[in-house]
């Protein structure tokens, strides 16, 4: 499993081990935050459109004034094409601006970004994503200008991603903030050759042209995810921290330390540590227990085990999801407010 620790080792107990793990699990300040974003998965698969119109009618019926607000965002157009993956995506995001304040716009507009990237600012990855949504909102009834907007930007994109792989794999800045950017990174380059592909088919392209690129570009990217699936396993078990809490017991002249806790500490993460309950003589740190905590949290915590089938997703759905040409036309409301 990488540090040359043998299921065998003294001390190991498969079930200890998954105990450390289901510990974690209730209070997940432990656990590593790098899943897909929420927005990403919703709209990334072959019913974005049915996402983006109950998120509508959801919202519609709970905020007044919304159909003014958005009607006004989207210009003079009440019917908007191409609202599937990255375009429902888009538009789910003129939703949100449309509910904040001005001065939440101004501190950032995208919710998305906020969860993906956190407090990391210098980051060309953020600043090509962040541009290509603004453009796409700019161009969201122009085809021809969106398309060459796709075509420029998602290279750019492309280029970021490659730089931030090296650096993770190869120069020593592996970490969780760094490995969840690839991941939401590489998640939204494979949305915007699908909505090319989209686009250039709605323009009488065939879309058999598109689809071999753009599953070769997605198989590229699940074997740069294995590569670093297995560097960020490594990573996480130097992170990580198993050390039992001892009391002294003593009787006449003699007196021996026995461990009652289990502390599970996370060394990226600041003021959260956690204990599990200790079971007699089951020690709870070591190269053993720690890495097979690692290898349950990989094997099992749904943010990291979900990585392969959200990219093997979109590779056996590209057929369907870029023939999907569906609109988005602006509500009207039931309600008087």
């Amino acid at each position: 499993m990488g540090s040359g620790c043998s299921q065998h080792s003294v001390g190991y107990d498969y079930n200890y081990a998954i105990g450390l793990y289901e510990t974690a699990l209730r209070s997940t300040c432990v656990l590593p935050d790098v899943g897909i974003d929420e927005s990403l998965l919703k709209y990334s698969g072959v019913n974005s459109n049915a996402a983006l119109q109950a998120y509508s009618n959801e919202l519609v019926n709970s905020v007044p004034g919304l159909i003014e607000k958005l009607g006004s965002s989207l210009g003079s157009f009440t019917s908007i094409p191409n609202a599937v993956g990255l375009g429902a995506l888009v538009i789910s995001m003129i939703m949100e601006i449309c509910l904040m304040t001005s001065a939440q716009q101004r501190e950032d507009s995208y919710s998305m970004l906020r969860r993906v990237f956190g407090e990391e600012k210098a980051s060309g990855v953020r600043d090509t994503m962040s541009e290509y949504l603004k453009r796409h909102h700019v161009f969201i009834n122009n085809d021809q200008r969106l398309r060459e907007e796709i075509r420029r930007l998602e290279v750019q994109l492309s280029g970021h991603l490659t730089i931030l792989r090296n650096s993770l794999l190869h120069d020593g800045q592996m970490s969780s903030r760094g490995f969840k950017i690839w991941v939401n990174g590489a998640s939204f380059h494979i949305l915007m050759l699908i909505h090319e592909a989209r686009l250039n088919v709605r323009a009488g392209k065939r879309a058999s042209d598109y689809v071999g690129s753009v599953r070769t570009v997605i198989s590229l990217y699940m074997w740069d995810l294995e590569s670093l699936l297995e560097k960020y396993k490594t990573y996480k078990i130097s992170t990580t921290e198993l050390r039992p809490k001892q009391f002294i017991l003593c009787g006449g002249w003699n007196c021996a330390s026995k461990p009652i806790n289990c502390y599970i500490k996370d060394t990226e993460k600041h003021n959260c540590e956690i204990y599990h309950e200790q079971w007699p003589d089951k020690p709870c740190n070591g190269c053993d227990m720690k890495e097979f905590y690692i290898y349950h949290m990989f094997s099992k915590y749904k943010p990291i085990s979900s990585l392969r089938s959200h990219f093997s997703n979109f590779k056996n759905n590209i057929n369907s999801v870029i023939n999907q040409h569906d609109d988005f036309t602006l509500p009207t409301s039931h309600h008087s407010f």
